[in-house]
Order: structure tokens, then C-alpha cells, then sequence
């Protein structure tokens, strides 16, 4: 199957439409803002629409099913993930979904792209995060139903940095998770880290 946006949605119409529904209209939504932001940063507007549809496939699968499919696929799983919240897994069952559904050797470095920001969209990861990657975080965590005060700001350029949207967007994951007392996924603060470092490299230009 090649790589575009008509052949995402059928993809995103089969694993969600009848599985999870919610989530079905939540990928629909999170299109609508990665189009908005890509268009904003200079990002490939198809690739972000494809990675916000498919960015929550993963999700139609039960929490024990997603470790059983990560046995299955040879994904790696850490501690968090198998203790804490397995539904954190659902980034990288997604963007292995998303290699087995589309021909991925037709255009390889563009399909690795998609793959990459597919399983960065959870809480990043040790690598540095490409805008594409950064498109996505964003837009899933400020679409209308989770944070539209934020979308807003960037809407009318109160907001111009989208590194500064990360952290934002993070510092509220971290205050959320130490107010119920939950484990704040660890690859947040490397991807807090990650920014911050990027910024300072940045200023010393």
C-alpha cells in the first residue's frame, strides 16, 4: 500500500472506526491542527496528516495484548512500560502497524520519518526529536478536546516557538503525574532535556 493520505484513513478506518471510536475521532482532530502546525513550521503538510492519523492505531488493542504484541514483534519494552502503563506502548505498536500495512522500500527515508514521529508521539525517545516528530507531539496533546487554550496561543502567534510548546506542554505532564501521584513516563524528561539542549546549542550560534 503506498504512503498517502487516502490510504491512511482506510488504514485508521480499520483498526479504530468500530474498535475505538473516540480515539477514531481524536486522530481525525489531531489531522486538523498537524495540517494547521506543519503548514506553520515549514513541515511536510502530507507526512504530518499521515503521521496524525495513524499515530493511535495501536490503541484498538487491550493493554495485555499490546505486550503481546510487542513479544511477538520484537519491540522493545522497559520497565515503565511493562509495570506502570502499558498503553504508553501504543506509539511503537502504531508505527509497526503503519511498516506492515504500507510499502515502506518504496520510499524508505520518508517512510522511516513517519515512522520515527509515529512512536515519538507518546514522550519522545533518547534521540533528538525531528520537527516532523515535534509536529505530532504537539497537536496530540493541544487538539480541541485536550488543551485549545494552547492551540489558541500558537493561533494568534502569542506563541511562535514550538520547543517552547513542548515544554509547556511536558511541565503540565509532570505537575499532572506528581499531583495523582503517577509515574511521569521517563522518557519526558529526556525529551525535556533533549529540548533544552537544542536551545542552548541554538544561543551559542
Amino acid at each position: 500500500m503506498d504512503i498517502t493520505i487516502k490510504n491512511a484513513i482506510i488504514v485508521l478506518k480499520k483498526y479504530l472506526e468500530k474498535n475505538n471510536y473516540d480515539k477514531f475521532e481524536h486522530c481525525i482532530r489531531v489531522a486538523h491542527v498537524s495540517k494547521f502546525l506543519a503548514k506553520k513550521f515549514g513541515v511536510n503538510v502530507e507526512d504530518a496528516i499521515i503521521v496524525a492519523l495513524l499515530h493511535d492505531i495501536g490503541k484498538h488493542l487491550s493493554r495485555r495484548e499490546m505486550l503481546q504484541f510487542c513479544m511477538q514483534n520484537n519491540i522493545e519494552v522497559y520497565d515503565f512500560e511493562i509495570f506502570e502503563n502499558p498503553t504508553a506502548l501504543h506509539g511503537k505498536i502504531s508505527a509497526c502497524i503503519f511498516e506492515k500495512e504500507f510499502d515502506t522500500k518504496k520510499e524508505p527515508e520518508r517512510a522511516t520519518l513517519i515512522s520515527h514521529a509515529i512512536s515519538y508521539h507518546v514522550a519522545g525517545g533518547e534521540d533528538k526529536m525531528t520537527m516532523l516528530d515535534k509536529i505530532i507531539y504537539v497537536a496530540d496533546n493541544i487538539e480541541p478536546a485536550k488543551n485549545s487554550s494552547l492551540l489558541s496561543k500558537i493561533e494568534s502567534d502569542e506563541i511562535t516557538d514550538i520547543n517552547d510548546c513542548i515544554r509547556l506542554i511536558i511541565n503540565k505532564k509532570i505537575h499532572n503525574s506528581k499531583r495523582h501521584n503517577r509515574t511521569c513516563n521517563p522518557f519526558t524528561d529526556i525529551t525535556l532535556d533533549n529540548i533544552n539542549n537544542e536551545d542552548s546549542n541554538l544561543e551559542r550560534l
